[in-house]
């Protein structure tokens, strides 16, 4: 870190609240470094085929440059704080991890959150606040030789763009310039699983926030996340959750 400037830009906040379960799909359109709190319920953060298990009271790191998803559980509550942030470093490499920090730490993290909401002068006060919270960071972050193969990320970012829309294996190869085969190869290695099942976890999320939120039939939210059958939705559907989406409805 020596002889390195480190700055921060687009400082930001976002709280996060479900119940019982909720799926996570990730951003990878402008993905920022995250800093975050677990207030309640427990989690699973998915990337490059590992998994990192987090609960309530734990502080994580999330690094822009690995994409990540995650998987979440309540009993019944889920309530995640994260600062966000792009940080502009030359040699950030890093991976997601849990921190071992005191409590101001913590009550650092909700009060810098807190400011980020209020007006311009609160703002520079969270600034200050996150640098000098990124100082402690730093110096408690494990350095990692981790990479992320640009193919695959060329893979997600379209699929994150157009999950709802009807596209195969093939085209999704054709569009990243690469044959079926090896992007299968790629999500294997890197994400322990298919491409269709990523495909089939961004949609089944989109599906739990139209039944926690919504009053559409099944029918309905089965064609607005892209499958042709309701039949193929309610068995992916129970494949993911472990019930079905009436079942799931009913039990919120």
């Amino acid at each position: 870190m020596q002889n390195e400037n480190i700055f921060v830009s687009e400082l930001s906040t976002t709280a996060h609240a479900f119940e019982k379960y909720h799926f996570c799909r990730g951003n990878s359109n402008k993905r920022k470094s995250r800093l975050g709190i677990i207030l309640k319920g427990s989690g699973t953060y998915i990337y490059l085929n590992k998994k990192l298990k987090v609960g309530a009271g734990d502080v994580v790191f999330i690094p822009e440059n690995v994409y990540c998803y995650s998987e979440w559980r309540g009993d019944p509550e889920i309530e995640v704080v994260y600062l966000s942030c792009f940080l502009h470093y030359e040699s950030f490499k890093y991976e997601p991890q849990v921190l071992c920090v005191q409590e101001q730490t913590k009550n650092d993290i909700l009060q810098i959150s807190a400011l980020l909401s209020q007006g311009e002068l609160a703002v520079l006060e969270a600034y200050a606040a996150f640098y000098r919270l990124l100082q402690q960071v730093l110096s408690r972050l494990k350095p990692s030789d981790v990479t992320f193969d640009r193919t695959l990320q060329n893979a997600i970012e379209y699929i994150t763009g157009h999950w709802n829309e009807s596209f195969c294996v093939a085209d999704l190869a054709k569009k990243c310039c690469v044959s079926e085969s090896t992007l299968y190869h790629l999500f294997r290695r890197e994400l322990g699983q298919t491409p269709i099942r990523f495909v089939h976890s961004i949609r089944i999320n989109v599906a739990i926030e139209h039944l926690e939120n919504s009053s559409y039939s099944i029918a309905t939210i089965s064609n607005l996340v892209g499958f042709r059958s309701e039949n193929h939705f309610r068995r992916v559907f129970a494949d993911f959750t472990g019930t079905t989406p009436l079942r799931y409805r009913k039990g919120k």
